[in-house]
């Protein structure tokens, strides 16, 4: 198993003591996941620190048999213990995975040490959450304040293999147009 990406990303967000490292290291495993599985957030497997090594996720939610896609995350990115997320949004939420992936992850059971012996790990799980919600506000703000047409370009930028990965309507539900507006703009920007 490659851990070598999983610390180097925590080291962006603080430099862990050799205790949790050495901690981490031993608890560490890692879980295959099939393209187009989905998994039901409440589901105990996302009460941990998972990492991506490899593969595109999608977050999203079922209200009345209609999916909202909310996020996406890509390799080398942390997922924080969510499992409880869709309590406090009344819906159900589920993760896919969108390609072939493997997850870095450690059993529940390590969560307790990790708090009580290492006091970075509270920092670190801080800083991912503060990120990710960041990245759910400048979501909503370009949803809100940004034209189709832009909205569709800063992705083509940020993300533009998510266009190879993912079913257009999708996307286009990402992004809050229509399909055909989304098809519209890309066969635009293949012609230019």
């Amino acid at each position: 198993m490659e851990k070598e990406s999983y610390f180097k990303k925590i080291e962006y967000y603080l430099n862990p003591s050799v205790g949790l490292k050495s901690y981490l290291n031993y608890i560490l495993h890692q879980d295959t996941f099939k393209k187009k599985q989905a998994i039901k957030l409440s589901d105990k497997y996302f009460s941990t620190l998972l990492f991506i090594n490899t593969g595109t996720l999608r977050l999203y939610s079922i209200t009345e048999d209609e999916e909202t896609t909310i996020l996406f995350w890509q390799k080398n990115q942390f997922l924080m213990p969510i499992t409880m997320l869709g309590t406090y949004t009344k819906t159900d939420l589920y993760i896919e995975f969108l390609e072939d992936s493997t997850i870095t992850a450690y059993k529940e059971k390590h969560n307790s040490n990790l708090y009580k012996l290492f006091p970075e790990y509270r920092e670190l799980i801080s800083r991912i959450c503060q990120q990710h919600l960041a990245e759910l506000i400048l979501h909503s703000t370009s949803l809100a304040h940004l034209d189709t047409t832009t909205r569709f370009e800063n992705l083509m930028k940020s993300n533009p293999e998510l266009f190879n990965r993912c079913d257009l309507k999708i996307i286009a539900n990402y992004l809050g147009i229509h399909p055909k507006v989304l098809s519209h703009l890309r066969s635009k920007a293949v012609k230019r």
